[in-house]
């Protein structure tokens, strides 16, 4: 069963690849979400911008790379430090947001193949169409209800 036979989410809030993280972390932290979805020019889905992420973006690079720091203690209160550090990316663009790991799904993939992606994933997955146009957004909550409402349990 491909997933264009089930109801998937709403189709997240939309903005420009070339919108700022400034721009794009106000309207995450005023709606209290964690993702909002990027396109280009022609409407082709770029990928989801993540609260995820841009917390990633301001810890040191130290602790980012493969095998870097595993803890950060001895840092003390480095508060200083995390606000000059997000202060550097708001005017960068959205697509420093990216999750360059993130999996996309497709209307035609296989309901098994979603599940096993959604199971990877740190977040829920965008829905695209055979234009690379976001049709929806796919969680595991909403994969889970579907599960249940399909068996007749809930």
């Amino acid at each position: 069963m491909p997933l264009r036979t089930i109801a998937l989410s709403s189709k997240p809030q939309v903005l420009a690849a070339d919108t700022s993280v400034r721009i794009v972390l106000g309207l995450l932290l005023e709606q209290r979400i964690n993702h909002v979805a990027l396109v280009d020019a022609g409407g082709r889905f770029v990928g989801l911008a993540s609260v995820g992420i841009a917390l990633e973006r301001v810890i040191p690079a130290a602790a980012r790379t493969a095998h870097g720091l595993d803890d950060l203690a001895f840092a003390g209160d480095a508060l200083p430090m995390l606000l000059d550090h997000y202060r550097n990316i708001l005017d960068q663009p959205a697509t420093t947001l990216l999750d360059p790991r993130a999996e996309t799904l497709h209307v035609a993939t296989p309901l098994l193949e979603a599940a096993l992606l959604l199971t990877r994933a740190q977040g829920p997955l965008p829905v695209l169409d055979d234009q690379d146009v976001l049709v929806g957004i796919l969680s595991q909550r909403a994969l889970m209800q579907f599960l249940a409402s399909q068996s007749g349990e809930v």
